[in-house]
């Protein structure tokens, strides 16, 4: 579902998540459509500018774990670009050079496990980008599987879903599941370490 509102009408995490606690929220961390994981609301504007205050300060951990084809190579490594938002195509755009309009663009991963030319990676973000680790793992040659929008080839095997979900934001965890095909057969408890 959407984080929150979009063109489509159909129900959205910030509007479920009210409703479910009976009262409006703000909406802080958001993620893309297809991805899963942990999303922050606040109760109150104040605290959703606190929270957003620490999130622009890099002072929020953020980790993600990806399964990407074919397997990311080197391992381990920093990716830095300059991503542009291209909001007529909704992608992201990755540049090697500042540019008026780009953003740095800053990832660390670690490869976790490899089987069949997928790796499952963990991902911290230094940054917070539109799209930027879907952009980043793509434009090394890894693209997350499923993401037919960054380059994996089609058809997704879940039309509704990448392999990317947000499992760490400070000291909250929570693992995919290891029911969903993505996920099936990784050693998740790997990320805990």
């Amino acid at each position: 579902m959407p984080a929150q509102g979009d063109e489509t009408g159909d129900l959205d995490a910030l509007t479920w998540a009210a409703r479910e606690v009976g009262r409006p929220l703000h909406l802080v961390h958001r993620l893309d459509r297809p991805v899963g994981g942990l999303m922050v609301f606040a109760k109150t504007p104040q605290k959703a500018a606190e929270w957003t205050r620490r999130f622009q300060k890099g002072a929020v951990r953020k980790r993600y774990v990806a399964v990407t084809e074919p397997t990311l190579y080197p391992a381990f490594g920093e990716l830095r670009h300059y991503l542009q938002k291209d909001s007529k195509r909704h992608r992201a755009k990755l540049l090697y050079k500042p540019t008026p309009g780009a953003g740095v663009a800053v990832l660390r991963y670690q490869v976790l496990a490899e089987k069949n030319n997928r790796s499952l990676a963990q991902i911290e973000l230094e940054t917070g980008r539109f799209h930027q680790i879907r952009a980043q793992l793509s434009e090394v040659g890894s693209p997350i599987v499923g993401d037919v929008k960054y380059g994996y080839p089609p058809p997704a095997p879940d039309p509704q879903a990448i392999a990317l979900w947000a499992y760490q934001l400070d000291q909250w965890h929570y693992l995919p599941p290891t029911t969903h095909p993505y996920w099936q057969g990784w050693p998740l408890e790997k990320l805990l370490q």
